[in-house]
């Protein structure tokens, strides 16, 4: 669950803004809204001080002097927009991916811990995402409790005492993603420990189960997972809807599955658009040029999903399903001032966007950057190795066929790999992998 941030004295100066007492911040007037419990577009005004909206009606203020005053006439206004899972590390990192993000109008992120986790020390890990707290954005974090492939010290890293730290971090609000799930539905008692405390701090459980059989889902949802975001056909969403979990369809670099899912559930009047999230999945940053979630929604809008379902599954369900609407996913009273201006409900790239009261973009134009964080605290990445030609020697008959942009299987190597150069007239080409210590 989101932990609310306002002291007493602020909640008093809210309260004074609803007596007539003192006058908002902002006042956006003759806003059209939607309103995620009703579902529908609404009119009325709304009041903001600092981080957070003291009221949505028909009503004005009683003092609005010194007060920003916004006409939104015109225009259509939706909750900001959330990622609900994101690997922010891509060549890029948390800060710069939100400064980006944030001005099509994702704003709120649940982000994967593992490259903090593995890096860092908690002590140092924590005192980036306080500084990230600072910042006109909202960060939620994953814990994990196994790494995405096999480490051989993976027992050193992930230790019970670790991952407890991060659990206790009120901005930690699920965990997983769970790769390691054979290990749990074998029996392994260290990952049940580490899952249930984090089911008893009462965070969700993602799983990471391509392909994976109604079976086992099943054995999956009895060990505590509540969502996954790996189906890959609309049978893989429904089975997993049966089953009773959160389910996040992906529009990904190397998953781009929205479109063909959302369109399959319109073609077949599947009407289950109230429980489903959506995620670009930590994509690359050439996938990220044409839109980050307003990317979905509009691939959601073209599928022939309603435009307040396409924004729900971007924001309200999110909030709702992280237990989070008192702060998130719904333009009312008492939630962040964060909010999406769009000059058509068909168009969800906005135009102007406000973050936790903070205006990131204004008339089509973004605002100045935002002091980025401080990383000096991370020793930089500099190995100390060598390499010599004998390193680069391919000898091994086998090699590894890319299927698809995800799954991979050996063959066998038939071609001359002595020379230092391929030929162009194939497909193949030379892979090494180095770690940081040369091996």
């Amino acid at each position: 669950m989101a932990v609310s941030t306002w002291e007493r004295t602020e909640i008093e100066q809210q309260l004074a803004i609803i007596n007539g007492n003192k006058a908002p911040d902002l006042l956006i007037i003759n806003a059209t809204y939607l309103h995620s419990i009703y579902k529908k577009w609404m009119t009325g005004n709304i009041w903001i001080l600092g981080d957070r909206i003291v009221y949505v009606g028909k009503e004005m203020p009683a003092i609005t002097e010194g007060t920003e005053i916004m006409d939104a006439a015109g225009k259509k206004i939706v909750p900001g927009y959330i990622e609900s899972h994101v690997h922010p590390f891509q060549l890029y990192n948390p800060w710069t991916f939100a400064d980006y993000a944030s001005r099509l109008g994702t704003t709120t992120f649940l982000s994967d811990n593992l490259a903090l986790f593995m890096a860092l020390d908690n002590e140092t890990s924590f005192s980036i995402l306080d500084e990230l707290n600072e910042l006109p954005f909202t960060f939620y974090w994953w814990v994990r409790f196994d790494s995405q492939t096999v480490l051989k010290n993976e027992a050193e890293i992930f230790t019970e005492a670790s991952i407890s730290e991060w659990l206790d971090r009120p901005e930690v609000l699920l965990g997983g993603e769970l790769t390691s799930w054979p290990r749990l539905m074998g029996g392994d008692p260290k990952l049940f420990a580490t899952v249930s405390a984090a089911r008893r701090a009462g965070m969700k459980i993602e799983g990471h189960y391509p392909g994976a059989s109604e079976r086992t889902l099943a054995r999956m949802k009895l060990l505590g997972t509540d969502g996954d975001h790996e189906a890959m056909t609309v049978e893989e969403v429904e089975t997993r809807l049966l089953h009773g979990y959160a389910v996040t369809l992906r529009h990904s670099s190397i998953r781009p599955d929205l479109p063909h899912l959302l369109k399959s559930l319109v073609d077949q009047e599947v009407d289950v658009f109230d429980h489903l999230m959506m995620t670009t999945d930590g994509s690359t940053p050439s996938f990220y040029e044409d839109g980050v979630m307003d990317k979905c929604i509009r691939v959601a809008l073209e599928a022939g999903v309603a435009p307040t379902a396409a924004y729900l599954m971007a924001s309200y369900n999110v909030a709702r399903y992280y237990d989070m609407t008192d702060l998130h996913g719904l333009i009312a009273t008492g939630r962040y001032a964060t909010l999406n201006f769009l000059e058509d409900k068909k168009n969800p790239a906005p135009i102007d966007v406000l973050s936790k009261g903070v205006w990131l973009k204004r008339n089509g134009k973004s605002t100045a950057p935002f002091m980025p964080v401080d990383y000096s605290k991370i020793t930089p990445f500099a190995p100390v190795f060598d390499l010599t030609e004998s390193d680069l020697l391919f000898n091994d008959p086998l090699g590894i066929e890319m299927v698809n942009d995800v799954i991979t299987k050996p063959y066998e190597v038939t071609i001359d790999t002595s020379s230092n150069t391929l030929s162009n007239e194939h497909d193949e080409s030379f892979l090494m992998l180095v770690d940081r210590n040369g091996k």
